[in-house]
Formats: C-alpha cells, structure tokens, sequence
C-alpha cells in the first residue's frame, strides 16, 4: 500500500536501452503486437494509458505516450550509455511536461501545440509527467548518423550544423521549440489513426514520420545561421535587444487589446522593418506572427484548463470575429475550436 507522500512523485530512472526494465520495475504491463511495435500500460496504481514504441529502423523509434498518471513522475535520464538515440524530435497533442539538465543551466517546458528538436551528447537530464494531467505525445527518436544519412549531398552541410549545434551550447545539447502547424497536426493524426499492419505499417509510418522531420527542418531552416561560425548577420545589440524584449512583454500583457505596430516601433525606437527584423532574429517570428501565435496558445488554454466557449475564448484573446478566429485556430492546431470544447466537455 502506497503512502499518501509515495502518491504524490515517483523517480524513474529510465534508459531508453534498457526501457524494458524500467518498466517492468514499476509494474507495466508488456503487449507486443509485432517483431517492432510494443506498449506497456500502466497498472491501475500508477494510473491509465501507457507507452507504445515501434521500431521503424535500427536507430529509428517512434515513441506513443497516452496516459494520465496518479503521481508526478519524474525521469532521469542520460546519454551517456553506447548506442542511445541522441537526436529526438517530440509533438505535444495534449498537456504538458516539464524539464532541466543536471546542471540547472537550461529548463523547458513543452506544451500542448509544441514541438521541439533535440540534439545532445554526454548529457544527464529529469522531466517531470505531472498527475492528473494527460500526456499525449508523439516523439521520434535517431541516431545521428542515420539522421545525415536522409540527406545524401547535403550531409556534409546537416553535418556541420550538428557539430556547430554542439560546440555553441553549454552543456554538449541544443533544444528548439517552436509551436506545431496544420501540416504536422495531419501527419501527427495520420500516424495515430494508421489501420494498416505488417511491413505496410512499418513503410507508411516510417513515412509519416519522416514527413514530420521535413516539416520541422522547414520551419527551422534558420538554424544553421544561428549555429554555424558566421553570424554577422543575427547579431542583435545588447541595447536593442533589451528594446526587443521589452516590445514582447508589452505584446503578452495585452494580448487581447495590443499596442499597434507605430507604438510599439516608437517603444522600441526603430523603424517598422527594423523592428520586424530584430524581432524575427530573437523570437523566429515577426510581430503579426508572433502575436497570433500567444494569442492562439492562450486561447487553447482558457478551452482546455477553464473550459471557457469558443465565443468567451475569442474575446479574450483579443479576436472580433468568430469566424477570423476559428480559421485561425484550426490553421494553428488543425483543429476547429468549436471541437476542441467538445472534446473537453466530454474527455
């Protein structure tokens, strides 16, 4: 009998090598549908739902997790073991979950709606699944040298980015998040929804998932300017940097009534494209794109954690229209948020 102290955190320290055991020792359940695909479910103590892993290729998985535990689970994890899987792309569907490195220098926290790139070596790190809450992500795990081998000519150049990526950190690891598109979402619902068995399974996944790669590489095709020795064009003064941050934190407090673009130039004290420009250097987006993007993340908060309507959440995030607003929630998460409050109400 658990401890109401032993129900609130448990602490797996999970191999991606040896996940069999981790698992085992916690008291899920093993099913193996083929020679690759296999899920372990959780036992009613820990709480339902579980984790699906399908082996597409050596040094290929895609991972399912769909579960909602009844403690906070925290995963210590490392790369340090041969033969690990060091670059991981994950999807978030629903929920959230925490995390750091060892060393307290870098945190993130990965959101339902995001989805983020990692590439590390040598490196410990703890996440945290918080009970209570779902936990529904699609994640991608590789080796390196299977990623560069997608990239026959260009494998020379994907190769210095993930050295450069490894030189410029602190710790030998770099992580990007940035919010999922409509095209993800497909694929994402595609490989969930997929009927197919056997090798047409394994061939229409492995698809999927690459397709999902495509469409992160495209939205990240900034990186290598960020990551490689050259950075005569993304280096922002320290002074108009602070300006820039300071024009974003006016953009998340008002996000339902924001400052138009003539203010916030003059906060800034720049032009229009300046502005555009330095914000795109910083935060990836101009400020349109930005704002749309915190509008719609906060919107998909108030209909998932408050249960706010559709019309409540559109005037609260700052939207006249309903129809503007709905066809801009469904562009963001490929979803209408008319079905997302449905799916709420009855979840």
């Amino acid at each position: 009998m658990l401890s109401s102290k032993d129900r609130q955190s448990m602490v797996w320290e999970f191999s991606h090598r040896d996940c069999e055991r981790c698992f085992a020792k916690h008291g899920l359940s093993f099913t193996e549908f083929a020679a690759n695909e296999c899920r372990w479910s959780c036992p009613r103590s820990i709480g339902q739902g579980g984790f699906t892993r399908i082996r597409l290729r050596d040094g290929f998985e895609l991972w399912i997790t769909d579960c909602v535990l009844d403690h906070d689970i925290v995963c210590n994890q490392s790369s340090a073991e041969s033969g690990v899987p060091r670059v991981h792309l994950g999807f978030c569907l629903e929920g959230y979950y925490t995390g750091a490195w060892e060393d307290g220098r870098s945190q993130f926290s990965l959101k339902s709606g995001e989805h983020y790139f990692f590439f590390g070596d040598g490196y410990r790190s703890h996440g945290v699944m918080k009970r209570g809450v779902r936990l529904f992500a699609v994640s991608l795990m590789m080796t390196p040298e299977l990623l560069l081998s997608y990239f026959n000519d260009e494998r020379a150049e994907m190769q210095d980015v993930l050295k450069g990526i490894a030189r410029q950190c602190a710790v030998p690891s770099f992580f990007r998040m940035e919010s999922m598109t409509a095209d993800m979402h497909r694929a994402l619902r595609q490989i969930i929804e997929c009927s197919y068995s056997g090798a047409s399974r394994k061939l229409f996944l492995e698809s999927r998932c690459l397709e999902l790669m495509a469409y992160q590489f495209q939205q990240f095709s900034g990186m290598k300017v960020s990551v490689s020795g050259d950075r005569s064009n993304s280096v922002i003064h320290p002074s108009e940097k602070v300006r820039i941050e300071r024009v974003c934190r006016m953009l998340l407090d008002n996000l339902d009534a924001p400052p138009n673009l003539d203010d916030l130039a003059t906060a800034a004290g720049m032009s229009h494209p300046k502005l555009n420009r330095c914000f795109r250097q910083l935060y990836g987006k101009t400020v349109f794109q930005y704002l749309r993007q915190e509008r719609l993340k906060k919107a998909r908060m108030l209909i998932e954690n408050q249960g706010r309507t559709v019309t409540e959440t559109a005037y609260l995030v700052g939207y006249s229209s309903l129809s503007h607003f709905s066809k801009a929630y469904k562009h963001h998460f490929g979803i209408l948020p008319g079905a997302d409050f449905r799916r709420k109400k009855t979840a």
